[in-house]
């Protein structure tokens, strides 16, 4: 049956025994792989790896809401009432997340994100690189935490240095070369917003 297939996750909430028992007995099976759900609860629109790397398979992104009065109800209710709108997030990433959530699920959305993209993470960026790797590869990149050279890059297409100002021994041989140095800022937004914007001056490095 339809009910089987559902995977339930969640991230920054934490369901109640009784509401888990209910649900599982409707059918949901709760998991804690973000690349198995298909269904979110989240309290908003976070940058947690569980969000980040969820967005790669699209799920229904839905309020506590849904997953109680799921519960309570003893039926499936429709999810299209309980999605997650979260408008100081939108504001401050500046995007909208249902059209995120569409783009997900397009052709160069979801794990093809970073299909075929290598990214040269430097020792001192402050965000956890296995945050980075899994998010990355969760999108269908690769996480390198070699330190990048010319040699490693010259004549190599989607290969992109992600660094922080800390590291700038490692990436400046790298800017007289021409090539750009990106903060993690471009990863944790693409994956969000479900698009990457290469040009954002936000960030860039150098």
């Amino acid at each position: 049956s339809e009910t089987t297939a559902i995977r339930l996750m969640t991230t920054g909430v934490t369901l109640s025994d009784d509401v888990v028992k209910r649900l599982t007995k409707i059918g949901v099976k709760m998991t804690t792989k973000p690349t198995e759900c298909t269904h979110l609860v989240a309290k908003g629109i976070v940058r947690t790896e569980k969000f980040l790397c969820a967005m790669s398979v699209s799920p229904y992104v839905l309020t506590e809401k849904w997953a109680n009065a799921t519960a309570t109800s003893g039926k499936l209710l429709p999810e299209g009432e309980y999605l997650l709108s979260d408008s100081n997030a939108e504001k401050k990433w500046n995007f909208k997340f249902s059209e995120a959530i569409k783009r997900s699920k397009g052709p160069d959305g979801g794990s093809n994100l970073f299909k075929d993209v290598m990214f040269y993470v430097t020792p001192k960026v402050s965000v956890d690189v296995k945050l980075l790797k899994n998010v990355v590869s969760a999108a269908g990149g690769q996480v390198l935490t070699t330190n990048p050279t010319v040699r490693m890059l010259k004549g190599k297409e989607n290969r992109y240095i992600v660094s922080c100002p800390e590291d700038r021994s490692i990436w400046r041989p790298l800017v007289q070369e021409g090539y750009t140095i990106y903060s993690t800022e471009l990863i944790l937004q693409a994956v969000l917003k479900q698009d990457v914007d290469w040009e954002n001056k936000e960030c860039v490095v150098a």
